[in-house]
């Protein structure tokens, strides 16, 4: 038997993690500083864990009760419950036994009322994780290309993973890799990321807290900006270059049009994953893997520029993947990476979103969520 948690809409970081540290239990959770419970795991939720326990889905903290021990995926697939407050004003708990409803908040966002709470899944955690960030300088990116192609196509660990971003800031092109074993010591996976050159380096044996909230996730917080994202089956070589050509194109715009950050994130999760998936809105059974793109200006006249540039970039990385051969037509686009201005086709797939138009007719029929903004069905 395994333990469920019973969360309120905080921080991952913040209000969760180190209220778990020294118990011997972890969560499905955000990976960095700043995502909350409810927004993260109602748009899926990739995790640390996801490797070892799929996706997310959870929030609040209160108690503990035991739940059969089945892995899962996303976060949303470790949510065993939803406290949901209807378009109509009433109150229910959202689970299996109302499957569809379960199904449209595993990844459906906040298109079918308001979510109070969530319980989630607990999982074993270690005391002691290792983890942290490494700041490359631009000589260092051809090897951390390398490591990294080299660790997706290499790493059979689910307890190992990496994000690797490709940034241009201040007028400089440099490489964040965020390194994570959930163990107190490093495997061998990591070493090529530990030797190469680098500017900076945090990485320790730590608490899961300590380690989640180390990374540096915030340095463009005040700006104005946009994410966008687009799945791929695997990674090439060719294409991580292509990544990497498209971050220093658009970083050599950003001074013309008031950039501050230009940034994609690689995320190479084992290709497994998707077996732990549960009926979800967001469609993951084939392990896709993410690219996160992140664009961050300080003017509002750029808006539309900055917005366009982001589309191109994924058009240009899509038609890359292409031939690369690591395009599949079948993949969305991740709903909390995703441009707003994106379909709930693109985001869920036809059927997915024919289903999920169907339940929002019957429990918002006045359309009161759309008043929240934010994608349409």
């Amino acid at each position: 038997m395994s333990l469920t948690i019973f969360l309120l809409l905080q921080v991952w970081t913040n209000d969760v993690y180190p209220k778990l540290d020294n118990t011997g239990y972890g969560v499905v959770g955000g990976r960095v500083t700043g995502p909350a419970v409810g927004g993260f795991t109602l748009g899926g939720g990739y995790s640390w864990l996801t490797n070892q326990y799929g996706a997310l889905i959870q929030d609040s903290f209160a108690c503990l009760a035991p739940v059969d021990d089945r892995d899962a995926g996303l976060t949303c697939d470790t949510v065993q419950s939803y406290t949901l407050v209807l378009p109509n004003g009433t109150v229910s708990e959202v689970d299996s036994r109302q499957p569809d409803l379960f199904f449209a908040l595993k990844g459906g966002l906040n298109r079918f009322g308001i979510v109070t709470n969530i319980t989630m899944k607990l999982f074993p955690q270690p005391l002691q994780v290792y983890g942290g960030y490494i700041v490359y300088p631009p000589t260092s990116i051809p090897a951390v290309i390398n490591a990294t192609n080299k660790f997706s196509a290499t790493n059979t660990d689910p307890k190992a993973q990496v994000i690797t971003s490709l940034s241009y800031l201040a007028s400089a092109a440099e490489a964040i890799v965020l390194l994570f074993y959930d163990g107190p010591t490093a495997p061998a996976s990591l070493a090529p990321f530990l030797n190469i050159p680098a500017l900076y380096k945090d990485v320790s044996t730590r608490s899961f807290s300590s380690f989640a909230k180390s990374s540096p996730s915030e340095s463009s917080s005040g700006t104005r900006g946009a994410f966008h994202t687009l799945s791929t089956t695997g990674y090439t070589q060719p294409f991580l270059q292509a990544v990497y050509n498209e971050s220093t194109f658009y970083g050599a715009l950003a001074a013309l049009h008031s950039g501050v950050f230009i940034d994609y994130d690689i995320e190479p999760f084992l290709k497994t994953y998707g077996q732990k998936t549960t009926n979800s809105a967001y469609p993951h059974a084939k392990s896709p893997l993410p690219l996160n793109l992140y664009f961050a200006w300080t003017s509002p006249t750029d808006d539309a520029f900055w917005r366009a540039s982001i589309q191109q970039s994924v058009n240009t990385l899509t038609a890359v993947a292409k031939r690369e051969g690591i395009y599949d037509a079948s993949l969305t686009a991740y709903p909390n990476y995703a441009l707003s201005t994106y379909t709930g086709d693109q985001l869920y797939g036809s059927a997915n979103a024919a289903k999920l138009r169907q339940i929002k007719a019957a429990v918002d029929p006045n359309g009161v969520m759309d008043l929240t903004g934010g994608f349409k069905l």
